[in-house]
């Protein structure tokens, strides 16, 4: 096979997930199982021949991609990408930053990576990437240093959720793919934040999950969350997260929406906007036009 063609780069926590599925139904693209490769990141030292082999199944006249959130924020990953294929497209969702960073402190949590009573507050002390990923400016800099503005698509996380035809339709669009197919993953959502009661059923059905993905069956794993059985047990087992665990509190949130303020100044621009699709964005408006008055 050739190169590979393009990369989903993040942002963590905003709709990558999506992204994978809905091009991975399409017959004209060719994705990995896994979704995440990391290969310009954690597996660069694996060289182009392992990236590569990780689409050998291509048909012929199919074009090839993966979707690694860690891509984003990663000041290696752009350069490497730039070296490795220059007409490489990239595809970016973001979302509201402050939403983003409270969703990255639940995934710490759904992970087993801190306690549930972990507050977002002590969550940000601990761990300086749920800031560094919404640092939409820097991180997008850095990789328009290495690439043209075409070959980047900005989408939204919340566009996405409300109107995910349209989301499909750009990406289509972006990648070259000339007919629009139909996807079962189109309305799906993916990755909620959510933790099971029962901890040994929850790392038992992840085990089994990422096993026969690694085996190449992940269609095996999608029809089995369809039979009524499993999923009546994982919905009696389900604990929503962000019913759980408080929100960040108004002087944090306060605090983060002036520091995330140029980062999404920079969206806006770039993305040739007025306004944006995140209520951070729309809370500091009114403080924008007092000062102005």
């Amino acid at each position: 096979m050739g190169k590979v063609d393009f990369i989903g780069i993040g942002a963590q926590k905003a709709a990558t997930t999506w992204l994978h599925h809905v091009l991975s139904e399409h017959s004209s693209v060719t994705t990995n199982d896994t979704k995440e490769l990391n290969f310009f990141t954690a597996n660069y030292d694996r060289g182009y021949a392992w990236y590569e082999s990780c689409f050998a199944d291509a048909p012929p006249g199919n074009i090839c991609g993966e979707c690694s959130p860690t891509y984003f924020f990663s000041s290696d990953a752009p350069r490497r990408a730039r070296a490795y294929n220059e007409d490489l497209k990239l595809i970016c969702i973001l979302r509201d930053p402050i939403g983003r960073v409270f969703s990255n402190h639940l995934h710490e949590i759904r992970k087993g990576h801190i306690a549930p009573s972990t507050s977002v507050e002590a969550g940000l002390a601990q761990n300086p990437a749920y800031v560094q990923q919404s640092q939409y400016k820097t991180n997008l800099e850095n990789w328009l240093q290495h690439f043209d503005r075409d070959a980047l698509l900005v989408l939204f996380s919340e566009e996405v959720a409300a109107n995910p035809d349209e989301s499909y339709d750009q990406i289509c669009e972006h990648l070259g793919l000339s007919a629009r197919e139909g996807s079962e993953a189109i309305s799906e959502r993916f990755h909620e934040n959510i933790t099971y009661r029962n901890k040994t059923l929850q790392k038992s059905l992840r085990f089994g999950g990422d096993m026969m993905r690694s085996l190449g069956m992940g269609d095996g794993v999608k029809k089995l969350k369809t039979l009524p059985g499993l999923k009546q047990m994982l919905s009696m087992n389900k604990q929503h997260l962000n019913i759980m665990v408080p929100p960040p509190t108004s002087e944090t949130r306060e605090r983060l929406a002036n520091q995330f303020r140029p980062d999404m100044e920079f969206v806006a621009e770039l993305t040739g906007r007025e306004t944006l699709p995140w209520s951070t964005w729309s809370d500091l408006r009114p403080a924008d036009a007092e000062q102005k008055g």
